[in-house]
């Protein structure tokens, strides 16, 4: 009887996700100066000027600050990627620019991130993502965000083509082909140690994932609290 239950459960379309999670984080804690990588990879982040708050559901991280927030050694995937997390912005004024989560290399190169607008490349005052292919910083973007709302933000690549889910939802897409740039670090509510770039976001169930998650799976993943 206990088997029949499992079998249905595996099969149940979104019941799942694929089993390429590199890092996950529920930010649970609520204390100290570190937070657990739930995927198993190791990959745990040490809060710097990240603080605890209250998340989408449960805890959350927030920075206020152009600090290094809460960050990691991390070895990004070049061939494809998914990044994701609940993200609620403190702060959008006009013309600047505020990082979300990002993987960035030692010398300060953006590989994937997620701005909550940007002010110093592209179109500014709306959702940024950028992922460096082929060696290029290429852009994708959402809406203008509300300060105080959270948005579920998820971006993916597969090689070919960029894909950005608001909420859970398909939102736009664009083809660009190569490999993505080796990040070194992972940086969530803030940025790298070389850049200064400002950060007025609280963050909740940052996943990175090394395949392009399909609609499907960003739906049930949004609807899933990290463990």
């Amino acid at each position: 009887m206990l088997g029949s239950v499992r079998s249905v459960l595996i099969k149940k379309p979104g019941a799942t996700l694929p089993n390429t999670l590199m890092a996950a984080y529920s930010f649970s804690e609520g204390s100290g100066t570190t937070t657990a990588d739930a995927s198993g990879h190791g990959h745990t982040l040490t809060l710097n000027t990240a603080t605890w708050a209250t998340g989408h559901t449960g805890g959350g991280v927030s920075n206020t600050t152009t600090g290094q927030g809460a960050g990691a050694a991390f070895a990004a995937p070049t061939a494809a990627i998914t990044i994701m997390a609940w993200i609620k912005p403190l702060s959008l004024v006009a013309g600047n620019t505020y990082l979300s989560m990002g993987l960035i290399d030692n010398g300060g190169n953006t590989d994937v991130a997620i701005f909550t607008q940007r002010g110093d490349f592209g179109t500014s005052d709306i959702l940024q993502c950028n992922l460096r292919i082929a060696g290029s910083l290429r852009s994708i973007y959402g809406p203008a965000l509300t300060v105080g709302t959270w948005t579920h933000i998820a971006v993916t690549f597969n090689g070919s083509t960029i894909t950005l889910y608001i909420n859970g939802t398909l939102y736009t897409s664009s083809s660009f082909s190569g490999t993505l740039g080796t990040g070194d670090r992972i940086a969530i509510a803030g940025n790298d140690p070389v850049n200064a770039y400002d950060s007025e976001t609280t963050v909740d169930d940052a996943r990175v994932f090394s395949t392009a998650l399909t609609a499907t799976e960003v739906s049930t993943a949004m609807s899933t609290p990290v463990a």
